[in-house]
C-alpha cells in the first residue's frame, strides 16, 4: 500500500490513525443510498453528519500543530480534506467574517448519476470548520457545477454570524 503523506495520519494493520484517533474514509456511495431512500429528507442529516466530522476533524488537527492565524488554520484544514478524495479544495478568500472555498473535480461528477446530496455533506463539513474557526456561521453553496453546467467547480461560502 502507498503512504498517503500527511501530517498526523498514520497507517497500521488496516487502521488509519489522526493523531491517535480511529479515521475512516467515507464513501460517497454512501450519501447516495441515503439519498435514494429518504430523497431530499436526508439533506439534514448529511449535512448534520457532515458538521460533526468537520469539527472533530479540525479539533484533532489543530490540537497537535502550531497554528499561527486564521488563514494558517484554513489552509491546513484544506490540506486534511484534499487528502479525502472528495475533490480539490481551492481557499479563494480568508478574512475574520468569511472564508471562500472552491471544490473542482466535485466526487459527485464520477459517481453513477450526478448527487447534489455530495455537496450537502461538504457543506456540513465545512460549517463543522467554520463553526471552530469563526465561532457561529451560515454555510451555504453559493456556485454548483452540478446545477450549473457551465462551471467546473461548487463554491462555498462560510459567513460569520454576529
Amino acid at each position: 500500500m502507498r503512504s498517503i503523506k500527511l501530517k498526523g495520519l498514520k497507517y497500521s494493520k488496516g487502521k488509519y490513525n489522526l493523531y491517535n484517533d480511529r479515521f475512516v474514509f467515507f464513501p460517497p456511495k454512501l450519501i447516495n443510498i441515503l439519498s435514494s431512500i429518504y430523497g431530499e429528507g436526508v439533506k439534514s442529516l448529511l449535512v448534520w453528519l457532515g458538521k460533526k466530522a468537520g469539527w472533530t476533524l479540525i479539533q484533532k488537527w489543530e490540537e497537535q500543530l502550531k497554528i499561527k492565524n486564521l488563514e494558517d488554520l484554513v489552509e491546513q484544514f484544506i490540506d486534511i480534506l484534499n487528502n479525502q478524495g472528495w475533490g480539490r479544495f481551492i481557499i479563494k478568500k480568508v478574512s475574520e467574517n468569511s472564508i471562500i472555498i472552491n471544490l473542482q473535480h466535485n466526487i459527485s461528477s464520477n459517481l453513477e448519476s450526478d448527487s447534489k446530496f455530495i455537496c450537502y455533506f461538504i457543506t456540513g463539513i465545512l460549517t463543522g470548520f467554520g463553526e471552530f474557526a469563526l465561532y457561529k456561521v451560515k454555510t451555504y453553496e453559493n456556485k454548483c457545477c452540478l446545477e450549473e453546467p457551465e462551471t467546473d467547480y461548487c463554491q462555498f461560502i462560510i459567513e460569520k454570524i454576529e
